[in-house]
């Protein structure tokens, strides 16, 4: 603008009035969101597991997810778990193994929360991706291979104790009554359906099965090959070779059928003790009882029992 003054009529610029100050620019929130896990995210998925868990290999993770998609899960149900990312890039994963459960009160499901993994540098988002895996309250939630430094955590979040230590037995010291034999098409026909169902599929796994029988009474029983830590030295634990008991029939007497077992596996394996989970100590079994090996812990309205590993990481990607 242009403006004359009245003394002499010299022109002169009028000050132009003051600009508003420029805001300060937004900075662009980063997006973060949580969701399932689908068949093109595996490798990252399998990349993030290998980078958080160096000592195990690319092939033990995609035979362990192979194993666990080939169960039937319907739509609506995470086949895998999740992932939680950050500005579209997977950072972090947590495995979420679901199975259908038949049990006394009908059908339930049961899933296996394994293999939490988190950037470093996204590490805070932990607690997010927690969060959204357990969300259904219908659902109980196991996790059967917590660190140390999450065991305080889980019992503040409401999981329960499902087995506090672990028990080395000697079997062909219990009492022997019944007989006990190698799974076979004839000894799975004693089984009803389902149960033979699931003990053909942890045999395919490279599980021990046996099947228990005295009469019209039978049971399953089913074993991981495993080293088992006896002494610490300075090189770390001596291992034994052997067994531990992932599952057994939910109505098998184990003290009546342990001498048979027992006998089976002394003979048949040269394998004269197995661990199983306990939360304490069982009179009724030989052997010595480890508190505060190896705990598992159970969240949600149907709980297993102690020693029931059937479909968990445990045995779908083996120890």
């Amino acid at each position: 603008m242009l403006a004359l003054s009245d003394a002499d009529d010299v022109p002169v610029f009028a000050q132009p009035e003051a600009l508003p100050a420029a805001p300060e620019p937004v900075k662009a929130r980063a997006k973060t969101r949580c969701r399932t896990i689908e068949e093109s995210d595996l490798d990252a998925v399998i990349g993030l597991l290998r980078a958080g868990f160096s000592d195990r290999s690319e092939a033990y993770w995609r035979q362990g997810l192979a194993r666990h998609r080939a169960q039937p899960l319907p739509d609506g149900v995470p086949r895998y778990g999740y992932l939680v990312e950050r500005e579209g890039e997977p950072v972090g994963v947590l495995l979420a193994l679901y199975r259908a459960v038949e049990g006394e009160n009908g059908t339930h499901w049961r899933c296996n929360l394994s293999s939490w993994y988190v950037k470093p540098e996204y590490r805070s988002l932990g607690t997010l991706l927690d969060g959204f895996a357990m969300r259904d309250k219908t659902v109980t939630y196991v996790n059967v291979s917590p660190a140390p430094q999450t065991w305080a955590m889980h019992k503040a979040r409401g999981f329960k104790t499902i087995c506090a230590g672990q028990m080395l037995t000697l079997p062909w010291l219990g009492r022997h009554r019944g007989r006990a034999r190698a799974v076979s098409p004839e000894t799975l026909a004693l089984l009803p359906e389902a149960e033979a169902r699931l003990v053909a599929d942890h045999v395919s796994y490279g599980c021990l099965g046996l099947v228990w029988s005295d009469g019209d009474k039978a049971g399953a029983l089913l074993f991981q090959r495993r080293g088992i830590k006896v002494l610490r030295g300075r090189l770390g634990w001596l291992r034994f070779p052997g067994l531990q008991l992932v599952y057994h029939s939910a109505d098998l007497d184990l003290a009546a059928c342990l001498g048979a077992v027992g006998r089976h596996l002394l003979l048949r394996r040269a394998m004269p003790w197995f661990v199983l989970d306990a939360l304490e100590r069982r009179a009724d079994l030989p052997g010595r009882y480890f508190p505060g090996r190896a705990p598992k812990f159970a969240r949600g309205p149907n709980p297993p029992m102690a020693g029931d590993l059937a479909y968990t990481e445990i045995v779908l990607f083996g120890a």
